[in-house]
């Protein structure tokens, strides 16, 4: 729904409208790394077919070819064979006539001898069918089961992927808000500045002002154009930092709707406050989770090598050259068993060495169990710092701001000194620093709060 409207709008503005909402939503479907990870757990789904898949029956055929230039005494002697039936009625019937009782053929003489073309021996076409069936194989069980724990990581990856485009499109967006304001703020002070700048150049021009009061002000407008100029280069950096994370091109304008004010004064964080922290709802624990899973799987894959491998299977041949000699059966039914029996304890030392891998990752697991617990509550409690942070800062400003307009006014007047004035808007300008970077602290601890508390569903 949201790729239509923008796409529909794209064709009639060349300008791409977001709210923070919508960017978040846009950047879930077009970011490149929330891409990769898509792509990621349908090539699991594909690697746990493609497992699942060797236990199937497998059927393979082969066409097979030869041909001998000479060939063997043996052949010739054996294809003679073919013609001693005659041979022996001639020979009985000769008998018959000394001893007609000792006759043992009947009247009716086989057929008569062939003429042998031993040609017909030299080539042979063979084809061959093989069906198998897996019946059982310790390294295919525990092979199906890595598969669908890779799967479950891969999954668990895109999560934790579409957790961090989150938050890092959260924290560009209010950082591109902040740059503009920025800009905008010091924009205004600059042309205040630069008329007040022309008033004194005159009136110092006709004696009213001392030139060293001139000069501090030529400083004071220095000062803040140098700073506008490098807030300038700030906003277009963080312009197309956001479209790189977004999926869109540089050439491409973006607008932002939402306001900062709005977004900030939005900012539901009380709940975030008091929520629980549940560990095994985190994406980071369910990944340590899997990699337990796996080190255990890699465990019975090296016990597996000492278990048989089982298959049946059913062959069929056919030789197309019926003049061949073949001793092999046309079907051919069978059960293979493939035994282990000795292999010098290398396996054994591979089973240790899996045991002891398995012991590190269950360690990994509690070490980082605690590690997520203390992040937790050191994420909790940067957001509290920066919400109390955000709230002083926010009347800081307005003070400076006050101050300042009501400095220039005097200074204007001639009550107060250019020294003065430089120093009341440093303080301002210091202020305003100050209160954006409580707004980005805020908005990143917030984020990273968030992210700890959030499922992987």
């Amino acid at each position: 729904m949201l790729a239509n409207c923008l796409q529909a709008q794209e064709k009639t503005d060349s300008t791409l409208k977001f709210t923070l909402s919508e960017a978040q939503t846009y950047a879930l479907q077009n970011n490149k790394s929330v891409l990769n990870a898509n792509l990621d757990v349908e090539s699991a789904k594909k690697k746990v077919w493609e497992t699942t898949a060797i236990g199937l029956p497998q059927v393979s055929g082969k066409l097979a070819f030869s041909y001998t230039p000479e060939l063997s005494a043996v052949v010739e002697e054996f294809s003679s064979l073919s013609n001693l039936g005659f041979w022996l009625y001639n020979v009985d019937q000769s008998l018959a006539t000394l001893d007609p009782s000792n006759k043992v053929y009947g009247n009716i003489p086989p057929s008569s001898p062939t003429t042998i073309n031993y040609d017909d021996y030299k080539w042979g076409l063979t084809g061959t069918i093989t069906a198998t069936q897996l019946i059982f194989s310790g390294s295919y069980l525990v092979g199906l089961q890595s598969a669908k724990v890779f799967k479950s990581i891969s999954e668990l990856s895109q999560v934790k992927s579409k957790q961090e485009i989150m938050e890092t499109i959260t924290e560009s967006y209010f950082n591109l808000l902040i740059a503009r304001e920025n800009k905008q703020i010091l924009d205004s002070t600059y042309n205040n500045l630069q008329k007040v700048f022309s008033d004194i150049q005159a009136m110092g021009k006709q004696g009213f002002i001392e030139e060293t009061d001139v000069d501090q002000m030529h400083i004071t407008v220095s000062t803040v154009k140098s700073s506008l100029d490098m807030i300038t280069r700030l906003v277009s950096i963080a312009e197309k930092l956001l479209k790189l994370q977004l999926g869109i091109g540089f050439d491409k304008n973006i607008e932002l709707t939402d306001s900062l004010n709005n977004l900030v004064t939005s900012l539901a964080y009380d709940q975030l406050l008091t929520a629980d922290f549940v560990l095994e709802d985190n994406v980071n624990y369910k990944m340590l989770d899997a990699s337990v899973k796996a080190s255990e799987l890699l465990l019975k894959l090296k016990k597996s090598e000492f278990l048989p491998d089982i298959a049946a299977y059913y062959q069929y041949q056919k030789e197309f050259n019926t003049n061949s000699i073949s001793f092999t059966p046309p079907h051919v039914i069978g059960v293979q068993m493939n035994v282990p029996i000795f292999g010098s304890e290398s396996k054994l030392a591979k089973v240790s060495q899996a045991k002891i891998d398995l012991m590190k990752a269950e360690n990994n697991m509690v070490q980082a169990s605690d590690g997520l617990k203390i992040e937790f509550f050191s994420a909790k409690s940067a957001l509290i710092t920066s919400v109390d942070k955000y709230q002083t800062e926010s009347v800081n400003l307005r003070l400076s701001k006050k101050i300042y307009d009501k400095a220039l006014i005097k200074y204007t007047n001639g009550v107060i000194s250019g020294t003065d004035l430089n120093q009341i808007q440093n303080q301002y300008l210091q202020s305003q620093s100050t209160y954006y970077s409580s707004i980005k602290a805020l908005i990143e601890s917030k984020a990273k709060l968030e992210k700890m508390l959030s499922k992987a569903n």
